[in-house]
């Protein structure tokens, strides 16, 4: 009898909850609508803006306390490797040979090994990335 009265009444409440996912023809997920998904997603955009970016990673090839020393160095890594794209920072008393915007550790180090040849010194360093930069 229990069995009974928690089949009829019970189960259905229990069955309801799960149709607020929205699903296309293939079977993919179109929309989630479960309170509070959308207050998250808006929280985490917030904190992106306050932060100024993602958690990301870049490659320092190189610093140098001339400005004139790490131009010579970009011009030399730009006709090397014009695919990357090479910024120069200044942190006192130094100016750093920045390259890359990557999402994890992992995708820094493979174009590290690829340029550790002719820059020996490059390694991974934690930066913010631009949301706008990332696709």
């Amino acid at each position: 009898m229990k069995k009974i009265l928690f089949i009829l009444f019970i189960l259905p409440f229990l069955l309801n909850g799960q149709t607020d996912t929205v699903f296309s023809k293939k079977k993919e997920i179109l929309t989630i609508n479960q309170k509070g998904v959308y207050k998250l997603i808006y929280k985490y955009k917030e904190i992106l803006k306050n932060k100024g970016g993602i958690d990301g990673w870049k490659i320092q090839i190189t610093f140098k306390s001339k400005r004139e020393d790490i131009i010579k160095v970009k011009k030399k890594f730009t006709e090397l490797y014009p695919e990357l794209l090479a910024d120069i920072t200044f942190e006192s008393p130094y100016y750093k040979l920045i390259i890359g915007s990557f999402r994890t550790r992992n995708e820094a180090l493979k174009i590290q090994h690829k340029i550790n040849n002719v820059f020996p010194a490059a390694h991974p360093v934690p930066a913010i990335i631009p949301a706008k930069i990332l696709h």
